[in-house]
């Protein structure tokens, strides 16, 4: 007689499950795991932001509900920090994805060495933040920066220029060096987008008549359209955490004149030791975040619903 397997009544159990529960427990592993390792951490930084913790005073937490908010929306160091914040964020991605984009078309064409150049490509995402820092300031160093001695060559300019002497050129540059440690993932996605385009709409395109700026538009930009989003969104979300570049690049300076919203959160938290302050600024940046990174899609949507 044959014995029944073991786990039948289990096997049954999964044969009878409709298809959103069964979904739901394949989830589950995950879903757990986010909860523990995302919610649960996003919960507790609330928690902090919602408490005075002045740990250069006491470690007790002296619950004050939302003043932390509120001193931060009339505190003058983070007002000065928001529309260096939202330029430093905004001129990165401007930049980056125009950069991610021409190169990306370039690498979509055939030529002699197009292999090893996507290879190189890849550097500066392979150079540490803090390198890639320390690099930039040595380039636009006063004294002996490869800029300025390039530009003194060729008679651009007639003595060496104090660059970090500006606060707007000290967070151009920055802005510009965080631009270019993200080039290679944004290339590398919207290559592999254009890659994905048929070529016989390159070929009737021609047929019409089209030159190489209307295939651009007509052909290419269409079929880019969710892929520069999701860039953009990326370079948003990446531009409004940078701390770490900035940090070895200016460390601040000159005066206040390149600490934006993510690095005033640094000072408060780890010069200061003011957690609650800081923690209610990190979720105020994340919610920038997530509100611009939501305004970018949006602005999507509407423009392919009108188009």
């Amino acid at each position: 007689m044959t014995q029944p397997h073991p786990n039948a009544g289990l096997l049954q159990r999964f044969h009878r499950m409709d298809e959103t529960r069964f979904g739901v427990l394949l989830m589950a592993p995950t879903l757990l795991l986010l909860a523990v390792f995302l919610a649960l951490p996003i919960a507790y930084a609330f928690l902090m932001s919602l408490n005075r913790i002045e740990l250069t005073v006491s470690p007790d937490w002296d619950f004050v509900g939302i003043d932390n908010y509120l001193r931060l929306a009339s505190d003058k160091r983070v007002l000065e920090s928001v529309p260096r914040t939202l330029y430093f964020a905004g001129l990165n991605v401007v930049v980056a994805t125009l950069m991610a984009l021409a190169l990306a078309l370039v690498l979509n064409e055939s030529f002699r060495g197009r292999n090893l150049i996507r290879v190189l490509i890849l550097l500066p995402w392979a150079v540490a933040p803090v390198v890639s820092g320390v690099m930039w300031r040595y380039m636009f160093h006063q004294s002996y920066g490869l800029i300025n001695a390039v530009l003194a060559a060729t008679g651009l300019i007639q003595t060496y220029v104090v660059w970090f002497d500006d606060p707007t050129v000290s967070l151009s540059i920055a802005s510009f060096a965080t631009a270019w440690k993200a080039l290679p993932f944004s290339t590398l996605i919207l290559l592999a987008s254009m890659q994905g385009i048929s070529e016989s709409l390159f070929r009737a395109s021609k047929m019409d008549g089209a030159n190489i700026f209307q295939r651009f538009r007509f052909v290419t930009l269409p079929h880019l359209r969710a892929t520069l989003v999701f860039v953009v969104v990326l370079q948003i979300i990446s531009s409004l955490q940078a701390f770490d570049l900035i940090y070895t690049l200016t460390r601040g300076g000159p005066g206040q004149g390149t600490v934006v919203l993510n690095f005033l959160t640094f000072i408060n938290a780890f010069e200061r030791l003011s957690l609650g302050s800081a923690t209610a600024m990190a979720i105020m940046l994340a919610v920038l975040i997530v509100a611009l990174s939501g305004v970018s899609i949006a602005l999507s949507s509407g423009r392919r619903g009108g188009a």
